[in-house]
């Protein structure tokens, strides 16, 4: 195995293991929340999941999308490590906090930096694909948060705001694409099995975890 890709398996490791010590934080924090309705073998169960798959998603990026740079790549496999937390916290709490949000934004300085260093001549397209993408995705959902009601929470804003960034106007739109077919598949079976009624909130950010791994997954972004 390259040294490039034992390095890129490192630093999947990384970003998981600090989601999995924030979401455990989380949890142990939020007493009259999240510690009631997510018991201590579920978060382990889910988390070891989604380290396996976020493993396995990092080899097949390696092997499957060649011509993705090292960091268009990690920018990919960063947004998961946050998804994976903020998917279950929402769907059980219906927030997102703003500490991963604010993670997510200290991993596009850091890899910023490195950008600056290891891919100059491509930072300024980069930079600007990516502002335009946050930006227009932001005020997207903010007017359909106004003019439907219960629609998008500003969390949501906040979790487009940081996809954007990380993904730019490339990759964002097919996830959203696809996490928009998961929220309304998931929407009707909620209806068809009346667990929510019409006027009922349903979080986001669960679909937009699902969403933005199947298009990573069949487009590599």
């Amino acid at each position: 195995m390259n040294f490039d890709k034992i390095v890129f398996l490192f630093f999947v490791l990384a970003f998981n293991v600090i989601s999995f010590y924030m979401l455990h934080t989380y949890k142990n924090n939020q007493e009259n929340e999240t510690v009631e309705v997510v018991g201590k073998r579920f978060l382990y169960i889910y988390s070891a999941i989604f380290f396996l798959v976020n493993i396995a998603i990092a080899v097949f990026i390696m092997c499957f999308y060649k011509t993705n740079s090292f960091l268009f790549s990690l920018k990919r496999v960063c947004l998961l490590s946050l998804l994976w937390p903020i998917g279950l916290i929402d769907f059980k709490t219906y927030k997102i906090p703003n500490k991963f949000i604010l993670l997510g934004l200290i991993y596009r300085c850091i890899i910023i930096i490195a950008e600056i260093i290891f891919e100059r001549k491509y930072i300024v397209g980069n930079l600007i694909s990516e502002v335009i993408a946050a930006i227009g995705l932001a005020l997207a959902a903010f007017l359909c948060s106004i003019c439907m009601k219960n629609s998008i929470g500003y969390g949501d804003i906040k979790l487009f705001i940081v996809m954007g960034l990380l993904l730019g106007l490339n990759g964002i739109w097919s996830a959203i694409f696809a996490s928009l077919i998961v929220a309304f598949l998931t929407a009707v079976f909620l209806l068809i099995t009346k667990k929510k009624g019409r006027k009922d909130v349903v979080p986001f950010a669960p679909s937009i975890m699902i969403g933005t791994y199947i298009s990573i997954i069949l487009t590599g972004m």
